[in-house]
């Protein structure tokens, strides 16, 4: 007689919401991380950070200490860029691929497939970038800080009071992180990988300094620059009422912003939030390109 019992091996596997998200997560970190890309990018990033110090020799004054503020700036915005850090250009590439890779070259049914489904794929990639956007800057601010107190102890400088540096560094590693989520998420909008590069490349440098010029014209819209996101960002890494009083004019004029750093800083979380939402919303409705 044939029996009727279920074998152990085909016992359905009930998959707890909790543990669905974590093997999405450690799907997208193997990804990443299986990318010979990614560790060239990183590379990349510590001998750029570790060539800060070289920044900090240029511009040394032997007989005076270097600020706190100055050398969070140094350590945020070395090698210089005009209005972003240069590291955000290197993690548009580890900050677009997750989504890219789905959207645009068609692995998106092999990622929900193993991710239970496209909202946990997406938290996933979501928790994964903004780690490794974060990491990175931590990790580049550290070799940077490293790299340019050793310069000044050899150079025989005045070391700067380095527990000043801490909190503009960390606004500094939460900047990157949100900069890695809204890489991905403007993907997930565009289903594209070339236009956000683009549009991140070019909105902050030329884009939002035009939009906020041309709306000071505007009868009541004047200052809403200040509120746009970069302008929000640029303030939310540059404190500029740390900077002594001759020094203030010119770093205002570079950060495009009167808004204090602790709403700038809470204006460029609120943005990140609301686009890395609305690629939610676009990710859950793109199907598989071709389909």
């Amino acid at each position: 007689m044939r029996s009727t019992a279920t074998p152990a091996s085909r016992t359905p596997v009930v998959v707890t919401p909790a543990e669905a998200f974590r093997r999405a997560c450690r799907y997208e970190w193997r990804h990443l991380a299986g990318l010979r890309s990614t560790w060239v990018l990183l590379g990349v990033v510590a001998v750029l950070s570790l060539l800060t110090g070289i920044t900090v020799l240029l511009d040394l004054d032997r007989d005076r200490a270097v600020g706190s503020a100055t050398m969070a700036d140094v350590i945020a915005w070395t090698p210089l860029a005009t209005q972003v850090p240069a590291l955000c250009f290197f993690m548009l590439v580890l900050g677009t691929g997750p989504v890219s890779t789905d959207l645009v070259r068609g692995a998106a049914r092999t990622t929900w497939l193993a991710s239970n489904g496209r909202s946990t794929a997406y938290a996933a990639k979501c928790v994964v970038g903004f780690l490794v956007g974060a990491g990175v800057a931590a990790g580049s601010a550290l070799l940077g800080g490293v790299s340019s107190a050793l310069v000044l102890a050899v150079a025989g400088a005045p070391q700067p009071a380095w527990a000043g540096v801490l909190v503009p560094t960390l606004r500094f590693v939460l900047w990157v992180g949100c900069w890695a989520l809204l890489c991905l998420a403007l993907v997930a909008l565009v289903r594209s990988r070339i236009v956000p590069v683009l549009i991140l490349c070019m909105w902050p440098l030329i884009g939002e300094r035009l939009v906020g010029g041309l709306l000071g014209y505007v009868p009541g819209l004047k200052g809403v620059g200040d509120w746009l996101p970069f302008a929000a960002g640029r303030a939310m890494l540059t404190d500029v009422s740390a900077y002594p009083a001759d020094d203030r004019p010119f770093a205002q004029a570079l950060v495009g912003s009167h808004l204090s750093t602790p709403t700038a800083t809470s204006v460029f979380c609120l943005y990140t939030v609301l686009i890395t939402a609305a690629g939610l919303w676009a990710y859950r409705r793109h199907d598989v390109a071709g389909h």
